[in-house]
């Protein structure tokens, strides 16, 4: 049996300690590499969606933070195109 084409839903070990969701406030983009102009291997991030942040902050620069995408992958986006999100205990 050929097991090569089985997909895990667990995150890779390189997307380990990603687990503060942040949820996108605009439509916004990622990218495999913020400083390839280029932009190859990039993607769009829809309003609403949500990406997972580490705890420690850290990028190539004050506009990008690495995070893990819904296919356990990982990009960078803008940080200011999230916002936290409120739980229902949080608010009541």
């Amino acid at each position: 049996m050929d097991n090569t084409t089985k997909i895990s839903c667990k995150a890779s070990p390189k997307a380990e300690g990603f687990d503060i969701p942040r949820q996108a406030i605009q439509n916004t983009e990622w990218v495999q590499k913020p400083a390839d102009p280029t932009k190859h291997g990039s993607g769009q991030i829809r309003k609403g969606e949500i990406a997972w942040f580490q705890t420690d902050l850290f990028g190539s620069g004050p506009d990008w933070q690495q995070v893990r995408l819904n296919d356990n992958s990982l990009g960078y986006v803008n940080p200011h195109h999230f916002s936290s999100i409120v739980s229902e205990s949080e608010t009541g």
